[in-house]
C-alpha cells in the first residue's frame, strides 16, 4: 500500500474532523443535514464516515460510527447538539471536545 493511502486511512479524532472536514460544509441547526451541503456537527462526523447527507439506509450506520467516535472522546451526542444548535462554530465545538 502506498504511503499516501496509508495516510488517508488514518482516522481523525472528532475534534480534528470538525476542524478540517467541517470546512467543506455550511453549518445548520436542528437537523443533521439540509440534504445538500449543510451539516450540523454530528452530521459532519457522519459525513466523514461516508454519509452523503441524505436519509438513506446508510445513515444509521454512519450515525453509530459518529457516536462511537464521540464516545471515545468522552463526549455525549446531546452536548454536541446543544453546542451546535446554540450557534457555536465547528471550530469552537472542537475546542470543547479537546478540553
Amino acid at each position: 500500500m502506498s504511503q499516501q493511502k496509508i495516510i488517508l486511512k488514518q482516522q481523525l479524532t472528532a475534534s480534528e474532523i470538525l476542524r478540517t472536514y467541517g470546512k467543506k460544509f455550511k453549518q445548520v441547526r436542528k437537523r443533521y443535514s439540509d440534504g445538500h451541503n449543510g451539516r450540523c456537527a454530528i452530521g459532519v462526523v457522519m459525513s466523514y464516515f461516508g454519509w452523503n447527507g441524505k436519509d438513506d439506509s446508510e445513515a444509521g450506520k454512519k450515525l453509530m460510527e459518529a457516536l462511537n467516535e464521540l464516545a471515545q472522546a468522552g463526549i455525549s451526542k446531546n452536548f454536541v447538539l446543544q453546542l451546535n444548535d446554540s450557534g457555536i462554530s465547528f471550530e469552537k465545538i472542537a475546542d470543547y471536545i479537546d478540553q
